[in-house]
């Protein structure tokens, strides 16, 4: 089975007055509206991202936490972060490419899809 290249442009702004983690998830979620990121998809590890990004581990894992949350990605135990199904922008998600934004409800609320909750 071959292994896909995940390419994604993330950058922070240390710069900004929006926390990093907000600035990360930020641009995931758009990444996952427009639909550069497919269904199923396997998101990097909070480890090599926070190390790409030059970023602590705790940052990136409130960003994955954040879009965990709002229904956009999902955790396999011991497997990693992936995709979330129903997530927009995706085929057989809900058909809309609109921006998730506090105002709006989250995804899985529009397609009737429940996020799983975290194990503790």
């Amino acid at each position: 089975m071959a292994r896909r290249t995940l390419e994604l442009s993330l950058v922070t702004d240390r710069g900004d007055p929006g926390p990093l983690t907000s600035q990360i998830a930020g641009q995931l979620r758009d990444a996952l509206a427009d639909g550069r990121l497919a269904t199923g998809e396997r998101l990097p590890s909070t480890r090599m991202l926070a190390d790409l990004l030059g970023v602590s581990r705790t940052v990136v894992t409130g960003a994955y936490a954040q879009l965990f949350a709002e229904g956009w990605v999902e955790g396999r135990h011991g497997s990693g972060t992936y995709v979330a199904d129903g997530a927009l922008g995706q085929p057989g998600g809900s058909g809309s490419t609109e921006r998730w934004h506090p105002g709006n409800p989250a995804p899985w609320q529009r397609t009737g899809h429940s996020p799983r909750p975290r194990p503790r």
